[in-house]
């Protein structure tokens, strides 16, 4: 992957002191069975919050927040599917089997999904299968099922472009594309009574174009963190950074 090529959209992984490389190490050898051609990934160190466990002690019912999951071209081997997905059975990979907290599923929730992660407060990952069109790496957000619509209208907004496709219950953004390789922000609605549970160790930065015109539409307080960064949140409480464009634009944002 090209370091000096940015992408629309950014994920910061945040990992415990010391832990950056390695963690990095992990998702360059997962992600050079795609030939991407941006800097998607950005890992970070950080103490981590005491007791960040005890905001979700409460959830009876609730779903992973993100996911990232890996569409591999069968046409391009059995043998390579089954290499990565090899991967996830080593360490410091863990199987995770999406389900509820307190071990039920619901018959329309996608529970029968496997994953595996690095840590409970990163995304969790995945592989599937795709028989046509490029290869894709798919960022998924779950959200909670009053908070869809206003989801895919916040993003439309942040993104300023509409969902390429979109159905009753997700909706799809194509943020990067080549001939052989596709990067997506899907927006998934979970079943009525299911919470989406935040990442607290991830980020989504996105680059905007007007950040003075986009503050006051957004559902969450934003702050700046930097001279060109501001941070908020969407709302299942993810978290989002908002990184100023060197680009400008005459496009007019809209009210979520």
């Amino acid at each position: 992957m090209d370091d000096g090529a940015e992408s629309l959209m950014a994920v910061h992984l945040l990992t415990h002191l010391g832990h950056s490389f390695p963690l990095q190490q992990t998702l360059d050898r997962l992600l050079g069975w795609l030939c991407l051609d941006i800097r998607l990934f950005l890992v970070s160190e950080r103490i981590p919050p005491l007791k960040y466990y005890e905001r979700y002690r409460k959830r009876s019912c609730s779903f992973p927040g993100i996911s990232i999951v890996l569409f591999l071209h069968e046409d391009l081997g059995e043998e390579r599917i089954f290499q990565v997905h090899e991967q996830f059975q080593r360490p410091p990979w863990k199987y995770q089997r999406a389900q509820f907290v307190n071990g039920h599923s619901h018959p329309c929730a996608p529970s029968h999904q496997d994953f595996y992660g690095l840590d409970e407060q990163l995304p969790v990952w995945g592989i599937r299968r795709v028989h046509c069109g490029p290869e894709i790496l798919r960022v998924t957000l779950y959200c909670s099922f009053d908070n869809y619509e206003d989801a895919v209208r916040l993003y439309e907004m942040i993104l300023q472009k509409e969902a390429t496709v979109q159905k009753s219950t997700f909706c799809v953004f194509v943020l990067h594309t080549t001939p052989h390789v596709a990067v997506q922000l899907c927006l998934k609605q979970l079943p009525i009574g299911v919470v989406a549970e935040p990442r607290d160790s991830s980020a989504l930065q996105f680059k905007v174009q007007e950040i003075g015109q986009l503050v006051p539409l957004l559902p969450n307080p934003c702050v700046p963190i930097s001279s060109t960064r501001w941070q908020t949140q969407d709302y299942e409480g993810n978290t989002i950074l908002l990184k100023k464009s060197s680009v400008t634009g005459s496009k007019q944002l809209q009210d979520p």
